[in-house]
């Protein structure tokens, strides 16, 4: 418990988190290539339809990520914020 990139689930009951272990593991991801990138390819599990709570747990991480939250010990540095600049701005930038 506890390893880096892993979520651990809390107690010793399996079947109280049985349906959130269905649902996030219900899809698989591919590696592609193409384009001269490679990207990973999300892929639905046919025999696990419903991923609801994975939606759900990938939304919160990229909220928290938007947020600037870093997983311990990824040694990630945040990238530097970009000021803000209205609708108006880029019309006038565009203009010259």
């Amino acid at each position: 418990m506890g390893d880096h990139g892993c979520l651990s689930i809390f107690g010793d009951r399996p079947d109280q988190h049985r349906m959130f272990a269905e649902q996030i593991t219900a899809e698989y991801f591919v590696k592609t290539e193409g384009r001269g990138r490679t990207v990973d390819e999300w892929k639905a599990r046919p025999e696990q339809p419903d991923n609801h709570w994975l939606d759900c747990l990938v939304g919160c991480a990229v909220g928290a990520s938007m947020q600037g939250a870093l997983l311990f010990g990824t040694d990630a540095e945040r990238a530097p914020k970009t000021k803000r600049i209205s609708f108006k701005e880029m019309q006038q930038r565009r203009r010259g």
